[in-house]
């Protein structure tokens, strides 16, 4: 792998690590970063760091690597985003009293009539309708794809108008 592609790979997960909680492995990963970004190594070396932080990324709930072709999001505003999807799921994962949950609040999963069966498969769905209302508020331009002082994403959501009773 060549140096350029390195960096620019391992600058992408220091922007993710910026704005993610992973514990204790932020500071490995930091540590694999910063030593695999020095120049004059070998296409050999580079490829080894590289392989070697994408297995420990791996081990991520929410990997800031995936598969497939490349979001069209910024790298920065996908971190923001995944760091909020992460921060949903974690709540409504954590819902004490998820039987009450998933027998009264939300019965049904869609309109086929599929229920949830376990929290965890309510927190994902959620989780997934927050991704896509980031990243379509992102790409419309109502959301400027950061987070506000209180760690808050200050989306504006457009108001739909109330029609006014006819007399």
């Amino acid at each position: 792998m060549e140096y350029t592609k390195l960096k620019d790979k391992t600058d992408g997960i220091i922007t993710w690590l910026d704005v993610n909680d992973v514990g204790a492995l932020d500071g490995v990963l930091r540590s694999m970063v910063q030593t695999s970004q020095v120049e004059g190594q070998t296409e050999a070396q580079y490829d080894n760091y590289w392989a070697s932080i994408r297995a420990l990324c791996k081990t991520l709930p929410n990997s800031p690597i995936r598969k497939g072709q490349p979001t069209a999001l910024p790298t920065q505003v996908q971190a923001i985003a995944d760091s909020v999807v992460n921060r949903v799921v974690v709540a409504f994962a954590s819902i004490t009293d998820i039987e009450l949950v998933l027998d009264t609040v939300m019965p049904m999963r869609n309109t086929s009539g599929n229920k949830f069966e376990t929290g965890q498969e309510m927190a994902e769905y959620f989780g997934s309708r927050v991704r896509r209302l980031l990243t379509d508020s992102y790409k419309a331009g109502n959301w400027n794809g950061e987070l506000t002082k209180d760690n808050i994403t200050g989306l504006s959501l457009p108001v739909k108008e109330v029609k006014e009773a006819s007399e």
